[in-house]
């Protein structure tokens, strides 16, 4: 694994550091003040979209070769060398021989190269779209750990405010047990309720960890390596910046998928032409020149053809390449379906979540809140039992972190629907 000092360097030389280095020293060597923050470090530093990377440039290298001719050949040729009688050992060939050289070269029928070679672009294009499919699922990925990261601070934050609340009630509940207006088990009560919530915090620390495991290990950095301990999460754009319809069009002809699908098709189209040339014959050429008696004064040409006459041979390979071709499509259309499928399905869970956030947050949790602070000062005052204080705790925790869900939920709907169509919103 590089370190992050390495991995600031090679961003450095490839035209990526300069703002992120400036941010990282300004917290100390954290990243992630944002999501952006992370997703052009990942870009820049992620392994497997760097193989993705080699991969298209390779692809791209090989679109120059895919038309070119064949490598011309050279022959020498001896004819006319007889033996020594009675053995059966060659003569020399200084003398009595006609000795040939030839230079020859293939040449495909016309319109096989510039197939061949269209057929490599369409090759190279798709490599080109798979790694923007790479790249596209690394951001996904990497904006929902950063989600998940910033859930657990604010459920920490949560967690330690009730938490001074619960340290404020059970001093209330031993100074009333010490008066002879409370109960022994009310003091309990709220031990066993402050170590369950310590626990609580515990445990969503050792979440918060994991998220941001989760996040270094996406940028290839130590996965100990220190992150901003204030994450800003992207706003969710406002319900009338998303036009299901426009979001399922940008989707089926911006999708990574569907992109690679139509690099396929074009290939595969390629195939089936180059496939029905083959019916066509390939020539070879040559000259060349004869020495005889000590001499070079004759010499040579030739035009050599191949005769397509394996009927079963061609048939089966334009049969094949037809079959890919309409398979291709076949699984173009399919997954464009698909995703508008998932588009609007994403689209609805994300309008489902705005609904239950409203409620929650206009309503639910006002409610919890008021009717906490209600038990804990009749518990006060002596009018209700602690255990209503502790219930009402509960239900207050319960609303805070259902808010939370609802709120990490459509960071990943967000997150989604920017995967399926592509690109940002």
């Amino acid at each position: 694994m590089r370190t992050t000092t390495a991995a600031l360097a090679l961003m450095l030389a490839l035209g990526f550091a300069s703002p992120l280095l400036a941010q990282e020293h300004a917290h100390n060597g954290a990243v992630g003040a944002t999501v952006d923050d992370l997703v052009a470090i990942a870009k820049a530093m992620n392994p497997e979209l760097q193989v993705m990377a080699l991969e298209a440039d390779a692809a791209a290298a090989r679109v120059e070769g895919a038309g070119s001719l064949m490598d011309p050949k050279v022959t020498f040729l001896v004819e006319g060398w007889q033996r020594d009688f009675p053995s059966y050992a060659p003569r020399s060939s200084w003398g009595g021989t006609d000795k040939t050289v030839r230079i020859s070269q293939e040449l495909p029928f016309w319109g096989k190269r510039d197939l061949k070679r269209e057929i490599a672009e369409a090759g190279a294009k798709k490599a080109a779209v798979l790694k923007k499919a790479v790249e596209n699922d690394l951001v996904a990925k990497v904006k929902v750990a950063y989600a998940e990261y910033h859930q657990a601070h604010l459920a920490i934050d949560l967690a330690k405010n009730l938490s001074g609340r619960l340290d404020t009630l059970t001093k209330l509940a031993r100074a009333r047990y010490g008066q002879g207006l409370g109960s022994q088990q009310d003091v309990t009560r709220a031990g066993v309720e402050k170590s369950m919530l310590d626990t609580e915090i515990a445990r969503m620390q050792a979440e918060r960890r994991k998220a941001r495991v989760k996040i270094n290990r996406l940028l290839n950095r130590d996965l100990n390596a220190p992150l901003v301990e204030e994450p800003h999460p992207r706003p969710i754009p406002a319900k009338e910046a998303l036009d299901v319809a426009a979001l399922t069009d940008r989707a089926q002809s911006a999708n990574p998928e569907l992109l690679a699908q139509e690099a396929i098709i074009t290939g595969a189209d390629k195939s089936v032409a180059l496939a029905e040339k083959s019916w066509y014959p390939d020539f070879e050429v040559g000259v060349g020149a004869m020495r005889r008696e000590g001499q070079w004064d004759n010499y040579e040409a030739m035009v050599t053809m191949n005769v397509p006459i394996q009927w079963g041979l061609r048939n089966s390979e334009i049969g094949e390449a037809k079959a890919m071709s309409a398979a291709a499509r076949q699984r173009r259309q399919a997954r464009e379906i698909e995703l508008g499928n998932e588009v609007q399905d994403a689209w609805l869970s994300l309008e489902a979540s705005r609904q239950v956030e409203t409620l929650l947050r206009e309503s639910a949790l006002p409610q919890a809140e008021i009717g906490f602070q209600a038990a804990a000062k009749s518990y006060e005052l002596g009018r209700t039992e602690f255990l209503d204080v502790l219930t009402a705790e509960q239900q207050l925790w319960k609303t805070q972190i259902d808010l939370l869900k609802v709120g990490f939920d459509q960071q990943m709907r967000l997150a989604e629907i920017e995967k399926l169509i592509g690109g940002e919103l």
